[in-house]
């Protein structure tokens, strides 16, 4: 039993440490107080219901106070949400190699059965088979890959709706997820799935003096020698003579790749790469970078880029069955993105730890505790939940009564130190 408590204090140590350094400017004891417990609450119970929330901090108080407590400062404006965010971006760029990837990519949240979520929209729920138009709210999301393990942490997401009167268009939330990242991380080559083809992306990238690469849609048009042709008929028309071995999402296939120069067809004399990839579906894959391509090396180097963006769509997956993300219950679109970006900054933490696993001893006993198995898997974040929650099954307290404890221990140590020099 001591083994098993010396893991979970060790846990809890890890969690108020890292509320104490995002919260290091804020003068508001409650807002500290909160950002801790919502942070424990949520690792203790792998849920964003504020009623699980609430049963693992374990407070001295009716469990219906202590959810009206953290209803009540999620439906407010976070006390120092601006500085928070500025330390949490400084902590994730001790995590980042020196020419960072951000993978750009939306996800959403089905309420199916939900009628009273303030500006309820409708999504095409990405999990359905029939993909069919549902409640719900779209999510916008970046996260940058470690140098480490190449785990994704995000740096950006934004619960939207097209409902909300302040609602402009999806593009605006895309130019605000590109500026954050800039902010984040500094220069950074970023990659984009199909849903970003637009022209404005482009061409905010390069304003930003920002490479690229980004999926293509089977109508855009672009200009080949001078000549406007579409891309899929010429896609169609070469053959990849470049070869390239890929393992994508735990399969090996063998593909081949072209390359050609293309321009813009709106007469801006903007020209880019096409890169043509043969080999993962029916219909060649079409990628558009600003990345100089010199040599079969550099084709590949793009290509590695655009696959390793299937890990942003394992973080969605981690976060809706490992942590019940769409279960959240807030009603407010504020609340609702206050608890988001709780949360986003949780999993930094969590990657830290699947970054250091290989040499720290608390990320060993949260693997060891998870009971998975680690061979096929290349993002950690479900399996980090697992050992996490396990670990901090055995409290006996929850963290505030931990920090309290804590304290009066450093306390009686001071005071026995004291009593000796006397």
């Amino acid at each position: 039993m001591n083994y098993f408590t010396l893991n979970t204090n060790e846990m809890k140590r890890e969690i108020v440490n890292y509320s104490n350094y995002l919260t290091k400017d804020i003068a508001l004891k409650s807002e500290k107080d909160f950002l801790r417990d919502m942070f424990y609450g949520i690792s203790a119970s792998n849920s964003l219901m504020l009623s699980d929330i609430s049963r693992k901090l374990q407070e001295k108080i009716k469990l219906d106070n202590t959810i009206e407590r953290l209803s009540i400062h999620l439906a407010n404006d976070i006390e120092g949400k601006r500085r928070i965010e500025q330390n949490y971006y400084e902590f994730v760029r001790g995590m980042i190699p020196d020419n960072p990837i951000v993978n750009f990519d939306n996800t959403d949240i089905t309420k199916q059965y939900g009628k009273k979520f303030e500006y309820l929209d409708t999504v095409i729920d990405a999990s359905d088979p029939k993909k069919e138009k549902k409640p719900g709210y779209p999510v916008v999301n970046a996260v940058v890959l470690g140098k480490n393990k190449k785990q994704p942490i995000p740096i950006y997401s934004k619960i939207v709706s097209t409902k909300d009167p302040k609602f402009k268009s999806m593009n605006t939330y895309t130019i605000e997820s590109i500026d954050k990242a800039y902010e984040a991380v500094g220069k950074f080559i970023g990659v984009f799935d199909r849903g970003y083809d637009d022209k404005k992306i482009f061409r905010y990238m390069d304003k930003l003096g920002l490479e690229f690469v980004i999926r293509l849609k089977t109508n855009r048009n672009f200009l080949f020698k001078g000549k406007e042709k579409n891309i899929l008929k010429q896609a169609n028309s070469r053959k990849g003579k470049i070869l390239f071995t890929a393992k994508f999402q735990g399969e090996e296939k063998q593909l081949t790749i072209s390359y050609t120069r293309v321009e813009m067809v709106d007469g801006a004399h903007e020209e880019y790469t096409c890169v043509f990839v043969y080999g993962l579906g029916e219909e060649p894959m079409m990628l558009l970078t600003n990345k100089q391509v010199k040599s079969a090396h550099d084709v590949r180097v793009i290509l590695r880029m655009y696959l390793d963006r299937w890990k942003i769509e394992e973080v969605h997956r981690a976060e809706k069955q490992s942590y019940e993300y769409e279960n959240m219950r807030v009603r407010t679109l504020k609340g609702m993105n206050n608890l988001n970006f709780i949360f986003m900054m949780l999993l930094g933490l969590i990657t830290k730890l699947i970054e250091e696993m290989d040499k720290r001893l608390l990320s060993i006993k949260i693997m060891e505790q998870s009971q998975s198995l680690r061979e096929n898997l290349v993002v950690f974040i479900s399996m980090f939940a697992r050992g996490i929650k396990e670990i901090l099954s055995y409290a006996q307290i929850g963290v505030n009564s931990f920090k309290e404890k804590k304290k009066q221990k450093e306390e009686c140590t001071y005071i026995e130190q004291l009593s000796l020099q006397l």
